[in-house]
Parts: structure tokens; C-alpha cells; sequence
């Protein structure tokens, strides 16, 4: 019985062995696919981040990113030109991961970006509304006080006395 036991623990190793070095080996296709798909999106990446920053979004904190993400995927790059198939894919992984999250980040800050040029045009057209009013209203207790003033005044016109 006891022989069993270890014939099936060396039988269940040696799979285990097997199968993960197996399942982790990388060709050489499938690594520069990845590098590929990194490199795309970190073009895409590049660009969500360029039109945050037309829309006036601070975007210094993703250029930073951006560069990890382009390191990693250099990294990439001479990893499949040594050979190294697996590290190709987990660098272009890396690479891919960092430019999704850039992106997504670069979104948001857009779309603020984009909610506080609305709102800066709303103030400047109700503060100009607003100043139209406060105009219009002094005008018309200026005409009030001028008419008042001269009623009084053609009041008070003292008489000719002889």
C-alpha cells in the first residue's frame, strides 16, 4: 500500500512538472503577437492621453506612466530578440496592463476636463447675463432719481418778489 502512495505522489509530481513548464513555454509567434498587441496599445494610449491634454487635462502624472509602459515594452522587444520567448510575453503584458490603465485615467481626466470648460462658459455667460441686469437696473433708478430730483428742484423755483 505504502508503495502506491509513492509511486502515485512521483507519478503526480512529475505531471505537475510537466504540465506547468509546458503550459508556461512561449513560442515565438505567440511572443511577438504580444509584443504587437503591447505595442498597439500603448499607441493607443498615446493618443487618448494627447487628446486629454488638448482638452486642457494635467496629464504629467500619465507621461510618466506612459514612459514605464514604453520601457516595458522595450524590454519586450530585446527579450524576443534573445530569445527569450516567456519574458517577451510577461514584459509585453506588463506593457499592455500599464497602457489600459493609462487610458482609462486619461478618460477621466478628460471628460473633467471637458465638465469645467462647460462649467467656466456657464459662470461667463451668467455673469454677463448678470452684469446686463445690474446695468439695466442702475439705469432705471437713475432715471427714476433724476426725474425726482427735478421735480423737487421746479418745486422749489423761488418767485420774483417786487
Amino acid at each position: 500500500m505504502r508503495c502506491w502512495v509513492s509511486l502515485f505522489a512521483v507519478v503526480l509530481a512529475a505531471c505537475t512538472v510537466l504540465s506547468v513548464s509546458w503550459a508556461c513555454a512561449s513560442g515565438p509567434e505567440e511572443a511577438s503577437g504580444a509584443v504587437a498587441d503591447a505595442e498597439r496599445s500603448l499607441r493607443d494610449a498615446f493618443r487618448v492621453v494627447s487628446d486629454a491634454e488638448a482638452f486642457g487635462a494635467n496629464v504629467s502624472g500619465l507621461l510618466d506612466r506612459l514612459n514605464e509602459a514604453g520601457g516595458a515594452l522595450t524590454s519586450a522587444g530585446v527579450a524576443l530578440a534573445e530569445g527569450n520567448y516567456s519574458g517577451a510575453v510577461g514584459w509585453a503584458g506588463t506593457c499592455r496592463a500599464l497602457s489600459e490603465d493609462v487610458s482609462g485615467d486619461a478618460d477621466v481626466l478628460k471628460s473633467d476636463a471637458v465638465a469645467r470648460a462647460a462649467g467656466w462658459w456657464l459662470t461667463v455667460s451668467f455673469s454677463a447675463v448678470g452684469a446686463g441686469v445690474f446695468v439695466a437696473a442702475l439705469f432705471l433708478v437713475w432715471r427714476w432719481f433724476r426725474r425726482t430730483y427735478e421735480g423737487k428742484l421746479l418745486e422749489s423755483r423761488p418767485e420774483a418778489v417786487a
